[in-house]
């Protein structure tokens, strides 16, 4: 305990003794658990805030083998501190199809390694006793970032430091409060015999960990609070280490709980966490004895150390290091066991829309399969587009998440499509074939930037709701005309798809004159009404870029209808029109 500490508390202590005292610490852990944990939310929020779209990328992107998958899954939990938040985008790549299920065991292994960075940061600064001097000292750089920073990305940062600090002051008041008890003769026998109950039972220490994790929520939480009794020596190191070890168990129950009532896809992910450190408690439980608990104790004392929170720490990461790397080497029959124990009923897109088997055998019968699929994505688009109409008129936070589902689905089989068209091209096709073929891998392109258009107008509305800025009437009664132009468009469009009739593609794309007419002259109305004082200024950025954006969807949809109105295959550029 610091003198810091200690002063602190006497003087939080001076209303009462005996028992009024006794409250007032037992407030004062409560509230530490509190501040602990919503700096660690907080934290948490800004960095994948920061971090979020970027990693999302980078995980979809380098994941092409376990191993990649680990070492990926490992620095995302480590620069956003939340392994909560990599599963999620795991569950979302597995569940869009753009990663296997092998792959996401990497990234998970990798995640959970991550995930022991924040206990060792912890475990520096309380043996180094500065940690209510560096929570106060963080708390107020990050509030003051934050309040008076208008800049985004800074003031993103400054909320990251403010959840430091709140972190660490969150164990400096849990801190000071037990010490409150250790130092009662009365109290602290009871805290000793509980925690020798746990202590004499390893497997009463993990299921402690793991409901106490449960309950907070939060794996580090737990862990930090058993790194601080172990350093004040209410807690021996064979106690903690079992407490350690159900940490790692709660941590993925919430998890679990939540995927109950999403995708299979969701729930696989979810449960093969969760039996990823059930395997390692178990073994590392049964050698806890004479295998596990002798280690660390050795490691300890040839550092050196006596009640060093550092050695939890370090126990965690190992725990973790090794458990991965176990399941690395035994990726296959895992992942082989796992499929067993939960099969996939889903049929995947490639099953249901695109058959391999027919790439060599009858070039011209795939094709008729990827029209099944492009008109498929087709509808994705077309639903997509109708959502964000709805939404552009009234607030529905659900239809945000199924923005994201059908962007990920979109994204998906643009490029399911895509690789399945080249490998057509490398078998013996007619000229007819070839350019049907081209003209394919133009129109998924297309949809898919008309899907990218429809997550920035949702991102805009999203904004403009947050911000209460309101249409105007006029402003409202025009983009109606514009929206019910564009889907009269997306209609059509689909149709010409899934008939390829050129009468009903010409009669479409005569929407896009229309749309490119209303684009300029809603554009001029708005700047009308913003300069006669019936619009707010702070609306006409927005109002122009959605604009602008449902333009460039009509230039994409006139791109595929051109594509089914010319007879020869022509490459259009991005925006032709």
């Amino acid at each position: 305990m610091g003198i810091l500490s200690h002063n602190f508390l006497e003087v939080s202590l001076i209303f009462g003794e005996g028992i009024g005292a006794d409250i007032v610490a037992v407030l004062y852990i409560l509230c530490g658990l509190g501040i602990f944990l919503y700096g660690i939310n907080r934290m948490g929020s800004s960095l994948k805030s920061i971090a979020g779209d970027k990693m999302r990328v980078i995980i979809e992107k380098s994941t092409n083998t376990p191993l990649k998958g680990m070492l990926v899954g490992f620095a995302a939990t480590m620069l956003t501190q939340s392994a909560s938040g990599t599963s999620a985008i795991i569950v979302s790549l597995v569940a869009s199809g753009l990663m296997t299920f092998s792959q996401a065991i990497g990234v998970l292994l990798g995640a959970n390694i991550g995930g022991t960075v924040l206990t060792i940061i912890l475990a520096i600064f309380s043996q180094l006793k500065i940690m209510p001097i560096v929570s106060v000292g963080l708390v107020f750089v990050g509030a003051f970032v934050t309040f008076f920073f208008k800049d985004k990305k800074v003031n993103q940062i400054g909320s990251v430091v403010l959840g430091f600090g709140f972190i660490f002051l969150g164990l400096a008041f849990i801190d000071m409060s037990f010490g409150h008890f250790l130092d009662n003769p009365t109290y602290k026998g009871s805290i000793e015999s509980i925690f020798e109950t746990i202590s004499s039972i390893p497997v009463l220490g993990i299921l402690v960990g793991t409901v106490f994790t449960f309950i907070v929520q939060s794996s580090s939480a737990t862990i930090g609070i058993v790194q601080e009794m172990f350093a004040s020596g209410s807690v021996s190191l064979f106690g903690a280490l079992a407490v350690m070890l159900g940490a790692n168990v709660g941590t993925t129950v919430t998890a679990l709980l939540a995927s109950l009532g999403s995708t299979r896809s969701a729930k696989k992910v979810a449960i093969t966490n969760t039996l990823i450190k059930l395997f390692g408690v178990f073994w590392f439980g049964v050698c806890f004895r004479w295998a596990f608990y002798p280690i660390v104790d050795l490691v300890m004392k040839g550092f050196g150390w006596e009640a060093n929170p550092m050695i939890i720490a370090l126990a965690h990461l190992g725990f973790n290091v090794i458990n991965s790397f176990v399941i690395l080497l035994l990726i296959k029959p895992s992942v082989f066991v796992i499929n067993k124990m939960f099969p996939d009923d889903e049929v995947s897109i490639e099953d249901h829309l695109l058959d391999y088997s027919l790439i060599k055998k009858s070039p011209s019968l795939a094709l008729s399969f990827v029209k099944s699929a492009v008109c498929y994505m087709a509808n994705e688009m077309k639903e997509y587009v109708h959502l964000v109409k709805n939404y552009a008129f009234e607030r529905n936070d659900k239809e945000i998440e199924r923005g994201a589902e059908l962007e990920r689905s979109i994204n998906c089989l643009d490029k399911r499509i895509h690789d399945y068209l080249i490998k057509l091209t490398i078998t013996k096709i007619d000229d007819q074939t070839s350019t049907r073929l081209s003209k394919y891998l133009d129109q998924i392109k297309d949809i898919e930037r008309i899907g990218d258009h429809c997550t920035n107008i949702l991102e805009f509305f999203k904004d403009r709701y947050e911000k209460e800025l309101t249409l105007s009437d006029d402003g409202k009664q025009d983009l109606e005309s514009m929206f019910a132009t564009l889907l009269a468009m997306t209609d059509g469009t689909i149709e010409s798809i899934e008939t390829w009739d050129v009468l009903r593609a010409e009669e479409a794309s005569l929407y896009e004159n229309q749309i490119d007419q209303l684009e300029e002259v809603l554009h001029e109305r708005h700047i009308h009404r913003v300069n006669s004082g019936n619009c707010t200024f702070a609306n006409t950025e927005h109002y122009v870029e959605i604009l602008s954006n449902i333009e460039r969807m009509g230039d994409h949809l006139m791109n595929i209808l051109e594509s089914i109105i010319t007879k020869e295959y022509c490459k259009y550029d991005e925006y032709n029109h």
